[in-house]
């Protein structure tokens, strides 16, 4: 009887002749755009619904935070101006009937402002202590109530929550879902920095229509890149702007002076009032 012997067997049977780490590659970029997408998507329906959500709802959400937003000795007198003057700016803004907004102040020496759900509205003494005048402060404040007559704070927070969901049920909550997290992060800064630039637009228009011209719209932002420039030159760290969530300074000092160059002739800065000029220990 013969013997048998088995054949040899190739080599390149079952074989791509792609490289696997290429491959990997491939569908590792695929898996990353599929999820900014998909991100993109999510946000841009919320925005599209935010509109549509009755402010009551947002005003719930934000009661239970509400009450931290202003201590129980915080000065009356800073907080009536500020409620004052951001009611003359929404006045120029297009508020809807039912949108209130309530401005809180705070002696913390933070140089910067910020607006949250429910149309609250905190101003730090740390942003008034690096103004001249009181159209630099309204630009701010009135950037804050864009944000506000926008349904931002709703926008960031409902989408936020909307895209954490998806993410965490496509992609899980531990380490494999790191690259759609990251993902997630980075176009939410571009939503952010799109959002700031047409909060500057909105408080801009305000501004001219409260006080005829927009001198002084730039000062914060000036102050804010002075700082930054040193800080910046002291550690040699730059940071480039598709990192940032705002836009970049000089654009938004440049955008803003080119509107400033329009004044009328006679135009002049509005100073601040004595109750926002100095510390209440300074005033002793």
């Amino acid at each position: 009887m013969q013997g048998y012997d088995n054949p040899p067997v190739r080599d390149d049977v079952n074989v791509g002749p792609h490289s696997a780490v290429g491959e990997f590659a491939k569908l590792s970029l695929a898996l990353v755009l599929g999820i900014v997408m998909l991100v993109v998507t999510l946000v841009l329906a919320f925005r599209w619904l935010a509109p549509w959500i009755p402010f009551r709802y947002e005003q719930q959400l934000a009661d239970p935070i509400a009450a931290q937003l202003t201590s129980d000795d915080a000065p009356a007198a800073q907080q009536q101006y500020l409620q004052m003057l951001a009611g003359q700016l929404a006045a120029h803004m297009d508020f809807p009937a039912d949108m209130r907004v309530q401005v809180h102040w705070s002696e913390q020496d933070i140089p910067n402002a910020f607006a949250t759900l429910g149309g609250h509205v905190t101003i730090y003494r740390g942003l008034v202590d690096k103004l001249h005048s009181e159209n630099g402060l309204a630009m701010v404040l009135a950037h804050e109530l864009a944000h506000v007559r926008h349904r931002d704070p709703l926008v960031a927070v409902g989408s936020g929550t909307l895209v954490g969901l998806t993410l965490g049920t496509l992609l899980g909550s531990g380490s494999e879902s790191i690259v759609g997290q990251s993902a997630a992060a980075l176009t939410h800064l571009n939503f952010s920095r799109e959002q700031e630039r047409v909060a500057d637009a909105a408080a801009l228009q305000a501004l001219t229509a409260h006080y005829g011209h927009t001198l002084g719209a730039s000062e914060f932002f000036a102050a804010m890149q002075h700082e930054a420039a040193q800080d910046a030159d002291a550690t040699n760290v730059h940071v480039p702007e598709w990192l940032k969530s705002h836009p970049d300074t000089q654009q938004r000092i440049a955008d803003i002076q080119a509107t400033s160059a329009q004044a009328p002739p006679g135009a002049a800065l509005t100073p601040l009032p004595e109750v926002m000029q100095g510390k209440p220990e300074d005033a002793k």
